[in-house]
């Protein structure tokens, strides 16, 4: 066989010629051939083993044994199939029926979602009570195919724990800055509670082109609460109303003592001192003291855009005169404010105004400026130079401001009986005699504003009209009048008004 040909150029059988056939004569088989008929034999002799009556027996008893457990395999497998093809094309997943206390709560895949949610509830009610929360209860977790569109989240799983707590009930929560202050029945009772507070500093009107809102987040929430936050809609907008303290920073003005201070800020001198250990009693115009400051739990803020009729200040005009003792002003021509339209942005917090945004101003009438003498003649001794000494030698018992329920108009000292009383400044003495409450009491003009006073001496030195020098002995120290022991009583007035005295001596 030329074995560049194709296997298929060369017969596979070799067939015989008729002549071939009556001699007798065959032809030999080929190789292939012979492969051929030997690999029927053997698939002939496998096949009648096969099928023989004994090997079939053989099948047919071992199909009958076996049957069942291959058709049940076959079936576990098929529903596996068809399982997962459902999970997977139904969105669904393997995960936890959470039950506490006998209820379903939610489905989850994850058992960390719930822990997390019962942390939650635990911080929640702590925040109710102030200390660390009791709550105890566990949840079981019972295995099945859940819908993770139906999932619960921790949030959904918080409020349904939180529903299965007999002192939690479902409400309108209304928070500020983040933290629940009380819970009412309804929104509409919550809004009709922020309206009216809101009316407290804005009016029962709210005007047009007024915008108002809160300085603080709030927000109200539907949620379980405790019953301890509930309230009325009355009720909770008295509780908005309460105040709260908090520490601030004051600047001393010119006239402040720290009697005013503590006025202003409802509380007392003595609160004031252990708070600023580094003040005295004699405070100084600029110095910064701290305060406990009485703010709302919210604060309201307005704006309005408003047409004002506005002052224009008058400027003051200074000129020296030696005709004019020291320490002395006189006023030549007195300043007159002018006036002006303005149209201005206005911004109020709790009703008080604390910025203003001047968008127009037209000037309706001009100011006059003011002209002041000032004085540079010398002073005589016995006339006022402004500053004071010490009237006397002993120790502050006693404060300017609030005493027994009552103002205390000046300071106590204490010392020794007929212990000297000298003037604290130069001038003329305009009172000289006993006074109801006082006892011998005398009081001296420093024609410039100043005058000063001197109670429960327990005799005097001067008389009306008297003119007395700075240092000048004027009285004894006694215990006369209304007094519980000897002592001074010092007092300063500017303008006619009582001011402390230790803002002008040192004790």
């Amino acid at each position: 066989m030329d074995r560049n040909k194709g296997f298929d150029e060369e017969p596979y059988i070799q067939a015989f010629t008729p002549r071939q056939i009556l001699r007798g004569e065959k032809k030999t088989k080929s190789k292939r051939v012979r492969i051929g008929e030997d690999i029927q034999n053997r698939t002939k002799r496998i096949a009648d083993g096969i099928f023989s009556s004994s090997y079939m027996r053989s099948v047919s008893s071992m199909w009958r044994e076996f049957k069942g457990k291959i058709l049940g395999g076959i079936a576990t497998a098929v529903v596996a199939v068809v399982v997962c093809f459902a999970v997977n094309a139904l969105n669904w997943s393997f995960g936890y029926e959470v039950i506490v206390d006998g209820e379903n709560i939610g489905l989850v895949t994850d058992k960390t979602v719930i822990y997390e949610a019962i942390d939650s509830v635990r911080e929640r009610l702590s925040g109710y009570f102030g200390e660390e929360s009791d709550y105890s209860k566990e949840p079981v977790f019972v295995r099945r195919i859940v819908d993770e569109d139906k999932l619960a989240d921790k949030n959904s799983l918080e409020e349904a724990l939180l529903s299965n707590i007999d002192t939690m009930v479902e409400a309108y929560a209304v928070y500020i800055d983040g933290q629940a202050l009380f819970g009412v029945s309804s929104e509409e009772a919550a809004e009709w509670v922020f309206a009216k507070y809101k009316q407290k500093f804005t009016g029962e009107q709210i005007a047009d082109d007024m915008v108002v809102d809160f300085c603080e987040d709030t927000e109200i929430k539907k949620e379980f609460v405790h019953i301890a936050l509930l309230e009325t809609p009355e009720g909770a907008l008295e509780m908005l109303s309460g105040n709260s303290k908090e520490l601030a920073t004051y600047k001393v003005k010119a006239d402040d003592t720290l009697w005013d201070i503590a006025e202003k800020y409802d509380t007392t001198v003595e609160h004031l001192l252990a708070m600023n250990e580094s003040i005295t009693d004699n405070i100084k115009e600029g110095m910064e003291i701290k305060v406990e400051e009485t703010v709302p739990l919210l604060s309201v803020r307005s704006v309005q855009t408003v047409s004002l009729t506005e002052d224009v200040p008058y400027t003051v005009e200074k000129i020296k005169d030696d005709s004019i003792y020291e320490g002395r002003t006189v006023v030549s021509r007195a300043g007159k404010t002018g006036s002006a339209k303005v149209l201005a942005k206005v911004t109020k917090i709790n009703g008080v105004q604390v910025e203003k945004d001047v968008l127009e101003s037209e000037t309706v009438t001009e100011p006059v400026s003011q002209v002041e003498k000032i004085g540079t003649k010398k002073r005589p001794p016995t006339t006022g130079s402004g500053t004071f000494i010490r009237p006397t030698y002993g120790t502050l018992t006693s404060r300017y401001g609030g005493r027994w329920g009552r103002k205390h108009n000046g300071i106590d000292i204490g010392g020794s009986h007929n212990s000297p009383i000298k003037a604290a400044d130069g001038g003329v003495v305009t009172y000289s005699g006993w006074m109801s409450g006082y006892g011998n009491y005398v009081v001296v003009n420093h024609e410039n504003g100043y005058q000063t006073a001197y109670g429960h001496c327990a005799s005097l030195d001067v008389s009306v009209g008297d003119r007395v020098a700075k240092g000048d002995v004027i009285a004894k120290m006694g215990n006369t009048g209304r007094s519980t022991g000897t002592h001074l009583h010092f007092e300063v007035r500017k303008n006619g008004q009582y001011v402390d005295p230790l803002k002008y001596v040192g004790y």
